[in-house]
């Protein structure tokens, strides 16, 4: 999946109000973590600081995830959420906090969990079109394109431009099997911004996505898009990578859950007028 936490207005997509402050593509996370951690000591209630090192240790557990590290994954990703919460603590009213628990959650592959998160955070900025981008996306991987749709039109109503927007209806007419228009947003994306294209997750990509076949390649082979596309994945002929843990990671994952769950609650107890939700709709 690629979501994006860098705009408020996916206008992230698309016109940089977004959603905080984020690590720079280009640094090493491991060094991102120890200079933010540096800077929390320091100031421990900055908002930024909290939140910037919440997205240097989700990197970091991307990373131990990739080279099999899941104790590592894990505790990266506990202490990522972590950091998050307490930027929540600072800002409630903020936007950011929840569209980066929204993608970390997306990337444990809790799809419900996600969207809860994306919708609070549109709740929080309603003009934001990257909240309804990020919503959209969901949406298309849970198969409700009538959904999806709606809010992509919602977000160009709010102004959303740009490839980010592209790639979303890309990724939704691969999804219905219309090729030839998947191809051709993909396309046009690809023109207007190639990084946007080479983002996955809020990470930069590990081979560059230069044509439409590149970036189904690139979902199918991703635990976190391909198999939610596997049947459009099946169209292209390729293989869908599987997430496969170990069934201790699968319940430290868990465990972590239910404890932001827990953290959120706490907070927005003492803020009922935000009406934010804490467990997935059912």
């Amino acid at each position: 999946m690629r979501f994006v936490a860098r705009w408020i207005l996916l206008g992230v997509l698309l016109a940089c109000a977004a959603v905080g402050p984020s690590v720079r593509q280009d640094e090493d996370p491991q060094s991102a973590a120890q200079r933010l951690e540096s800077l929390r000591a320091r100031y421990p209630n900055d908002f930024e600081v909290r939140l910037e090192l919440g997205v240097a240790y989700y990197r970091l557990a991307r990373k131990a995830l990739d080279e099999g590290r899941e104790y590592d994954y894990t505790n990266y990703l506990g202490k990522s959420l972590a950091e998050v919460l307490e930027a929540t603590r600072i800002e409630p009213e903020s936007p950011s906090t929840h569209t980066w628990m929204g993608i970390i959650t997306a990337y444990t592959d809790d799809l419900e969990g996600a969207l809860t998160s994306f919708k609070n955070a549109r709740r929080l900025y309603e003009r934001g079109p990257v909240h309804h981008l990020n919503i959209a996306q969901i949406y298309i991987y849970m198969g409700d394109m009538n959904r999806a749709q709606h809010s992509v039109e919602r977000a160009r109503r709010l102004g959303a431009r740009g490839a980010f927007v592209d790639i979303v209806e890309s990724l939704a007419a691969w999804r219905r099997g219309d090729l030839v228009e998947a191809r051709d947003l993909f396309d046009q994306a690809y023109g207007l911004d190639p990084e946007e294209v080479n983002n996955w997750d809020e990470a930069p990509v590990d081979k560059p996505i230069e044509s439409f076949a590149d970036f189904t390649a690139y979902c199918c082979g991703n635990h976190t898009c391909g198999p939610h596309m596997g049947k459009a994945c099946q169209r292209m002929q390729l293989v869908v990578k599987e997430r496969e843990l170990r069934d201790e990671t699968l319940r430290q994952e868990l465990v972590i859950e239910m404890e932001r769950r827990r953290k959120l609650r706490e907070i927005y107890e003492r803020r009922r007028d935000l009406q934010i939700e804490v467990e997935p709709a059912r």
